[in-house]
Formats: structure tokens, sequence, C-alpha cells
């Protein structure tokens, strides 16, 4: 004979909260399940704010890189028109072809092979694709550091270091 509880008149075999071994989720259809974060109900969910547009854009703007890039682009559009001042403005020595038109000149030449790769502790280190180039630019690298300093005020640029990739 089972004993039969005498406040709820469950048997002992059961429980309040069902038969032993199944869970209350199991009865109940409408039952809600429990939350992941073991929240117990909506209410002890943290809050969540809005925040004001400028105090995220900084983090997402780090997290992303764009910064980073804007920069690296005006480094480019710097060092392009720096070129170009410099030698654009003296055509004495171009090496272009008069007879043939594909032929680049010195200053097409000097825009295709170099690039800005890297700028730290003050050192702005271009490319070169050759050493030939490279003694050319070493000539000019007075008049293209003011130049690039003129052009990148905010930028304390010491010196411009020529290396051959």
């Amino acid at each position: 004979m089972e004993k039969k509880s005498s406040s709820t008149g469950l048997s002992a075999s059961q429980s309040r909260r069902g038969v032993k071994g199944k869970r209350q989720t199991d009865k109940d259809p409408f039952a809600v399940p429990p939350h992941p974060l073991g929240y117990r109900s909506l209410d002890e969910r943290p809050k969540l704010r809005a925040s004001r547009f400028d105090t995220i854009l900084p983090s997402v703007i780090a997290k992303y890189g764009v910064g980073r890039r804007l920069g690296v682009e005006r480094f480019h559009e710097a060092w392009r028109e720096s070129v170009e001042t410099v030698f654009g403005a003296s055509d004495e020595f171009d090496y272009a072809d008069e007879y043939d038109a594909s032929t680049p000149g010195r200053l097409e030449t000097i825009r295709k092979n170099t690039r800005p790769a890297s700028f730290r502790g003050g050192v702005l280190r271009v490319e070169v694709v050759s050493n030939l180039l490279a003694n050319e630019l070493q000539f000019q690298l007075p008049q293209l550091l003011s130049e690039m300093r003129r052009r990148l005020p905010n930028e304390k640029i010491d010196q411009i270091r020529i290396v051959v990739h």
C-alpha cells in the first residue's frame, strides 16, 4: 500500500513538481523554458541604455580600422601631391622619349613606382622598386620632406627613409 502525503494528497513516489524523473516543462506546454544566461524572468535582465552616437563612433572606428585606412590614404595623397610638386616643376632632365609616346616621363614613373609604406616615430618609410629610383629620390629628399610637412602639418615628419622593395 502506498502512503499518501497528508498535506497535498500525493503519494510518496510523487512530488509537488510532478512525477519523479519528469520535468515541469515536459508536462506543461505553456511553461517558460529557462533563460540561457540564468535569468528567471525578463525583469532580471540588465536594462539596455541608449548611448550617444559620439561615444560609440570612436570604438566602432577603432574596431574596424577605418581610422587607420583614412590615415594611410591621407599619406598616399600627400605623397602624390609632393612628388608632383617637386618633380613636376623641373622637366629639364626628363627622360621621356619625344618620339615614343608609350615611354613614361619621370614624374609618371616616380608616381607609379613609389608609395609610403609606414609612419612610425616621425620617420616616413617610402618603398621604391629600384635602386636607380631610390638614388633619384635621394637628391630631392629635402624638398620632398618640406612638401610633406607642409601638406600634413599635424603629423611630425622628421625624416623620410627610402627603402628598395
